[in-house]
């Protein structure tokens, strides 16, 4: 006669985390030094094995300033999700990539700094333009972040504008979209100047407006 098994299965124990416990441990927060903030926290909660979903909760603890602000200012359904909290707080110390961008862009040697000093600074704001974006030290990338701030600078203002709404990662996409945009707003942009808010170029028509002939050179020899 067989055995019947038993319906009552040992249910593993569920898992505990004592976030107040471990509050202790989540980094200070400098309002200086958000940029560096947040990978501190994350490589620290990994090694720890702290729950995603407790990570606001820490974070709450210790934010000051605009940071403690801005998380506020969530609703519960975002401030509870660790990625929308640090996308707004980065936000909001203006350091999202097009922020990271215009300061790589823009900054300019003191009359107090060595040359050396300033390549340095230069060289860390960049280096901070392209982990924003995730570029992974991955040459099509890089190259792919050049050619899409190049194709930003020689369009229409509206346009840019526009596009730094969308998520768009190649030239090409930026392209497609960018032919979409003036389709649907039946504007071909022809004559108008290109975005110089940021030191972009200006549009150089090559198209004759006039409807003279042009005169032919004296000295060319009639046919």
């Amino acid at each position: 006669m067989v055995k019947e098994e038993s319906n009552t299965k040992v249910q593993p124990k569920s898992e505990y985390f004592d976030a107040a416990k471990n509050i202790r441990l989540v980094p200070r927060f400098c309002e200086k030094t958000v940029d560096k903030y947040f990978p501190q926290f994350e490589k620290i909660a990994h090694n720890l094995n702290w729950p995603k979903p407790y990570w606001t909760t820490m974070l709450q603890s210790v934010f000051e300033g605009k940071a403690a602000e801005i998380y506020s200012a969530l609703p519960s359904e975002k401030s509870s999700d660790y990625d929308t909290v640090k996308q707004e707080v980065l936000k909001a110390y203006e350091l999202v990539p097009e922020a990271y961008r215009q300061k790589f862009r823009s900054y300019k040697k003191f009359d107090s700094q060595t040359y050396v000093e300033f390549a340095r600074e230069k060289e860390d704001l960049f280096d901070k333009w392209l982990t924003s974006k995730k570029t992974d030290n991955n040459f099509d990338n890089l190259r792919q972040l050049m050619l899409l701030e190049e194709f930003k600078q020689c369009v229409h203002l509206d346009l840019k504008t526009h596009l730094d709404d969308k998520t768009v990662g190649t030239i090409h996409d930026a392209a497609v979209i960018s032919d979409n945009y003036t389709l649907s707003h039946k504007r071909s942009f022809k004559g108008q100047n290109v975005n110089t808010s940021s030191g972009n170029y200006k549009n150089q028509s090559t198209e004759r407006t006039d409807s003279k002939p042009v005169a032919q050179n004296k000295s060319q020899s009639s046919l």
